[in-house]
């Protein structure tokens, strides 16, 4: 299984910028950068998904959980805005929760996912009656 070090020397080879220019874009500190490269330690949800939205590449593929390389369309607040969630599934809800990451740039931890998704599946859920 590809690492996390492995994946983003691949894509900062394939990008073709420096590490410096890496940590400029994605506003990391070129030592932390440095420490990425080298396996001192991985990194964070906010500068992982900086780091993925820089060189162009999918977070779960720089993780090295997945094999789809390329990054996926992240939908912009007015297109959230305008989703009509019609007939959202159980599957639909866990979806959705799952790929929230961070809220106004603090890391979201699967705690907290957990919570949400138990809140809002118990608000949903009293609907019907």
């Amino acid at each position: 299984m590809a690492t996390f070090q492995s994946r983003l020397n691949q894509a900062l080879k394939d990008s073709g910028l420096s590490q410096s220019e890496l940590g400029r874009r994605s506003h990391i500190d070129r030592s932390v950068i440095s420490g990425y490269i080298h396996g001192k330690y991985a990194a964070k949800q906010t500068n992982l998904y900086n780091l993925a939205k820089v060189l162009n590449v999918d977070e779960g593929w720089l993780m090295g959980v997945s094999s789809k390389k390329e990054r996926q369309h992240k939908a912009t607040s007015d297109e959230i805005g305008s989703m009509k969630f019609d007939d959202l599934s159980d599957e639909d809800l866990d979806t959705l929760i799952n790929r929230m990451r961070s809220f106004e740039g603090h890391d979201i931890s699967e705690a907290q996912r957990a919570a949400l998704r138990a809140s809002m599946k118990g608000i949903l859920k009293g609907m019907d009656n």
